[in-house]
């Protein structure tokens, strides 16, 4: 059976906070329907849950696969995303590549937003600690 942490308080509203950004970064819901991008919504807000429990909570990449039912791999993609690389494609427009990378591009928008979001706030504390300190 898979044990999954508990979650932390106020991770909800966090990751909301970082997929709205993301979205946003976008050019927000206008620049997702032009983009033909709304199949991108799902893994964004999985992306926004994996960075927020990463970032902010210190989770393991096994713990955030575990609680969002996701594999390993995925989630090791979406956290170890360039945000430049990602800022870079979305530059050169929609691509057929775009779909079959899309946790990857979550990924690198969810950590651009984190980001944005922690320099606006100047926030960087800590949320919580790891799943075991719980």
């Amino acid at each position: 059976m898979i044990e999954i942490p508990p979650r932390p308080r106020d991770v909800d509203r966090e990751a909301l906070q970082v997929f709205l950004a993301a979205i946003d970064l976008l050019g927000g819901p206008r620049g997702l329907v032009e983009h033909r991008r709304l199949t991108w919504l799902p893994s964004l807000m999985e992306a926004a849950y994996a960075v927020v429990l990463a970032e902010r909570h210190h989770w393991s990449a096994d713990d955030i696969a575990a609680f969002l039912g996701l594999s390993r791999q995925a989630v090791r993609a979406m956290l170890q995303a360039s945000p430049e690389r990602v800022r870079e494609r979305l530059r050169a427009g929609p691509s057929a590549e775009d779909e079959r990378r899309r946790p990857h591009i979550a990924g690198g928008l969810a950590r651009l937003a984190f980001a944005r979001g922690r320099e606006e706030t100047g926030s960087g504390g800590d949320g919580g600690g790891t799943p075991e300190a719980r």
